[in-house]
């Protein structure tokens, strides 16, 4: 139910988001960036969840499974819209199962526990359809299993590894047939990373054994021998009964289309790494500060495995204090991908008294949501678990002018944004830059170019055309306006309604990777720059250009 906050600050009704939570100044230590973080309270659960697992799928936030007041199991999902969350019965239980995303953007939700108390394991399997919100069979696991992962391979198969007071084996499914055990693991483990790469091979590694005891760096190879790795025995990949699906783990390079599967490890000094898996061999990421074991108020628990924005290409570590502060280790992984340094920044909020662990996921609009879970050192948290559900914002300064920082880049920022919108609405138009402007057109308001600029510079510097799923809505969200200024901001600034100033944004970044890969196939390029599928690709490049794509290439060849 709604409740007063302490300190008297604010009030939550029933169904209604907090309003966000500004939280103190910009913080330096040894001069990594300190920097306060907004956050907000969404509407409650229906019911109390851990050991659940959280996702997004069509848009909206999903939970599945877990297990609720009395550790008793729950065989129900909910998805989060309208500001009140919906519940939907599901064939089987899942406290603690695993997820995965399917190519048709339903989700696979499989094992678990087959007694209530976390006991047992199962062998059920299902798909959930985001769009009916509806659950149906799917072929049922190879072994009985639970504290599994799973993950889809380049040839379309589904890989599961992992399990629980059980033996561990790797199982395949075609998405037809039942798993099938195709290997026997080195060791048993719980939670395994599984990352693919190449054409139907993956690595299976982990640090919990099938009883949550630490385990040393032997690494399973989908048809191939295992083997261990120096870097792994040095640091320790961090075990997470939490730990996000592997598609919230991976970034890809847009221009070479170079995968890099991204963890975190711990080494016995108790010092914190990003790690990384990418064609075949492990590295640690170079970042510009290290991850710290203190804040300014004291030491800070990093309590969740890494969780990655591949919008942003940037990595997320969740962690608490002894005053319950929240903070989010944000590294932007893009310099990575440049063979640069990745660059820290920890962002903090006041103490939350009533925050609990559980999974994290993000959102479309770039808040990270944390739902349900155990209070931090509870020793009974699994009997009460939490159905709370919290939203954190890591770049207030995404908001508003404040994003722009000094004058002088924010001119620049605008007079770029100008410059773009003047080239784009002759380039919709057809007109060359000679033809004089309509003069029954209205004069644009300064408030407007200057809303026009700073959607420019969130486009651009977040490449949030890349998303397939952007809305003026998200933009709207992000800005901390709505729908009408920022189409009115947009019609000023551009010329043209929000689906032609994304689609030239799409169309500017295909022409590019045209050229810099003109080997790749119309889907990868499709996919990279946001479209749902090649056939819409094809049909808005045509409109901007008057022809495909390979024979635009053709062209500039000639």
């Amino acid at each position: 139910m709604a409740k007063v906050f302490k300190k008297g600050r604010f009030l939550l009704t029933p169904l209604l988001f907090l309003t966000a939570v500004p939280c103190g100044a910009e913080i330096s230590m040894d001069e990594l960036p300190f920097l306060p973080m907004q956050w907000e309270r969404l509407p409650d659960m229906s019911l109390p969840r851990a050991g659940h697992k959280a996702f997004v799928a069509e848009g909206q936030l999903v939970v599945v499974g877990g297990h609720t007041d009395g550790f008793m199991r729950t065989a129900t999902a909910e998805y989060l819209q309208d500001d009140g969350w919906h519940s939907v019965k599901t064939l089987y239980p899942h406290d603690y199962g695993f997820t995965l995303r399917l190519p048709d953007g339903d989700w696979l939700v499989g094992g678990g526990s087959s007694d209530d108390f976390g006991i047992g394991q199962t062998f059920g399997v299902e798909r959930y359809d985001p769009r009916e919100h509806s659950f149906s069979p799917f072929p049922i696991l190879d072994v009985k299993r639970a504290i599994a992962s799973a993950a889809l391979l380049p040839s379309g198969e589904l890989l599961v590894a992992g399990n629980w007071y059980a033996d561990d084996a790797l199982g395949l499914s075609d998405g037809v047939q039942p798993f099938e055990t195709v290997q026997n693991t080195a060791q048993n483990r719980a939670r395994p990373y599984i990352f693919p790469y190449g054409k139907r091979e993956a690595v299976i590694f982990g640090s919990l054994d099938n009883h949550g005891e630490h385990v040393g760096p032997i690494i399973d190879r989908l048809g191939g021998e295992s083997y261990t790795s120096d870097l792994l025995s040095e640091w320790r990949p961090w075990g997470d009964y939490d730990q996000p699906p592997v598609e919230n783990m991976r970034l890809v390079d847009p221009v070479s289309g170079q995968v890099f599967y991204l963890f975190r490890g711990e080494n016995v000094e108790g010092r914190q790494a990003i790690l990384c898996f990418s064609e075949g061999s492990f590295s640690k990421v170079d970042t510009d500060y290290e991850i710290p074991s203190e804040g300014p108020w004291g030491p800070i628990f990093w309590y969740s495995s890494l969780f990655a924005d591949s919008r942003s290409a940037t990595a997320f570590i969740a962690g608490q204090d002894e005053e319950l502060r929240v903070y989010l280790l944000a590294a932007d992984c893009l310099p990575l991908l440049n063979g640069g340094k990745a660059s820290v920044k920890v962002y903090y909020t006041h103490p939350i008294k009533d925050f609990c662990i559980g999974p994290a996921v993000i959102l479309p609009d770039g808040r990270i949501v944390v739902t349900g879970g155990i209070a931090y050192g509870e020793p009974m948290g699994n009997y009460q678990p939490s159905a709370k559900v919290f939203a954190f914002s890591p770049f207030p300064d995404t908001s508003g002018a404040a994003r722009a920082g000094k004058w002088g880049g924010w001119l620049l920022a605008l007079l770029c944004a100008l410059a773009g919108g003047w080239l784009i609405r002759r380039r919709r138009r057809g007109e060359t830059p000679r033809q004089e402007e309509d003069a029954d057109a209205p004069t644009p308001s300064d408030k407007d170019l200057a809303l026009y600029a700073q959607i420019c510079e969130l486009m651009e510097g977040e490449q949030l055309y890349r998303r397939t799923d952007l809305t003026i809505a998200d933009l709207a969200s992000r800005l901390r306006s709505n729908t009408k200024y920022i189409s009115k901001a947009i019609g000023a600034g551009a010329g043209c309604g929000f689906k032609e100033f994304l689609n030239d944004y799409r169309i500017r970044e295909a022409e590019k990777l045209l050229l810099s890969r003109p080997d790749a196939h119309m889907n990868e390029i499709s996919e990279a720059i946001g479209y749902a599928n090649e056939s819409s690709f094809f049909r808005n490049f045509r409109l901007v250009h008057g022809c495909s794509p390979q024979q635009w290439i053709e062209k500039k060849g000639e």
